[in-house]
């Protein structure tokens, strides 16, 4: 184990950051949070050329090359910056109350969580790596007496520097707060059951990306279209769906004039068919929800740096919606 690598200063600086943000008073903490995410990200931009290079390569691929080289640097720009300021918000969070939060982020669509909660059989939350950090909204709804649980995918690795396990984790984690946790590991499907069966609020990230999708098989992993292209996606929400008959519910945090809003969508209709065509179909569903806000704000997506994005989401074009090429 190395003792700290290039990629743990960027989470250092933020971390160190955030916690330095928590002095300030919690009226003007966001704001204090957009000034230091804009200098922040564009500092990390320029600064990390190597992730500034995939994620210009990634949008340029997927986005059309009807951008301008001007309008790509521009995009990539924000891209970072809409990520600085997620994580910093995330790790200032703690000590904030209800009314503070409500000074920067609103909720839209609550009367769809509360009906699909009435049913009794929980709700699948199904986020995205869009706009804010996820776990924002999500301590906002605790705040408001939701019951949460959040399903993390493995954060720490065995390659992981001293710094990054011993340090940046430890300070980042803090931020959840009491929020039931449920990791991947174990028998966390098992767990989830038992939350949903509470009638609990599910956060599963229904974008959630990474080089393992492409050694899954079908039906696990589905293609589903976006932005003209064949993403790659887990399909494990909507098998949990179709087992326990919950309601899945996608939301977005999408940035506004004076902060952000959470837009709670109403329920997925989701296919009747039990085959992979029906879960393919639901995949369509969740991604046709998506598509307007990615399309809107296309730099705000999170997976822009993900590494091989490309082997993950090929042109419509090419045939890769057929089950056979899973």
């Amino acid at each position: 184990m190395t003792l700290i690598e290039k990629r743990d200063l960027p989470y250092l600086g933020f971390t160190g950051v955030a916690y330095g943000l928590r002095g300030v008073p919690r009226s003007s903490r966001f704001r204090r949070c957009e000034i230091a995410a804009r200098r922040m990200g564009a500092l990390w931009y320029r600064v990390d050329r190597p992730s500034a290079a995939l994620a210009r390569k990634n949008m340029g691929v997927v986005l059309g090359s009807d951008l301008s080289e001007d309008q790509l640097d521009e995009m990539v720009r924000e891209h970072f910056q809409s990520v600085a300021l997620g994580m910093l918000v995330n790790d200032a969070l703690p000590g904030l109350t209800l009314p503070d939060m409500r000074q920067f982020l609103s909720i839209e669509g609550i009367e769809h969580l509360d009906a699909a909660l009435e049913q009794g059989k929980g709700v699948i939350f199904l986020g995205a790596h869009f706009g804010l950090h996820t776990y924002t909204p999500l301590m906002m709804l605790e705040l408001m007496g939701y019951e949460i649980t959040s399903i993390l995918g493995e954060e720490v690795k065995d390659t992981d520097s001293a710094v990054y396990r011993n340090v940046v984790y430890p300070l980042r984690s803090r931020s959840r707060g009491g929020m039931d946790v449920i990791h991947l590991t174990g028998a966390p499907q098992r767990q989830m059951m038992t939350a949903l069966q509470r009638n609990q609020v599910l956060l599963i990230m229904g974008d959630a990306l990474g080089k393992h999708l492409l050694e899954m098989p079908a039906p696990q992993v589905m293609p589903a279209p976006l932005l003209g292209h064949a993403l790659l996606l887990q399909t494990g929400p909507f098998r949990l769906a179709r087992w326990l008959g919950s309601p899945v519910m996608p939301f977005f945090a999408v940035p506004q004039q004076d902060g952000y809003t959470c837009i709670i969508e109403p329920s997925l209709e989701l296919s009747p068919d039990n085959s992979a065509d029906g879960l393919r179909s639901d995949l369509a569903a969740y991604t046709a929800r998506f598509e307007p806000y990615i399309s809107r704000r296309p730099a705000l997506w999170g997976n822009w740096r993900t590494g091989r994005l490309l082997d993950l989401m090929k042109p419509l074009e090419q045939g890769v919606l057929e089950e056979e090429t899973v």
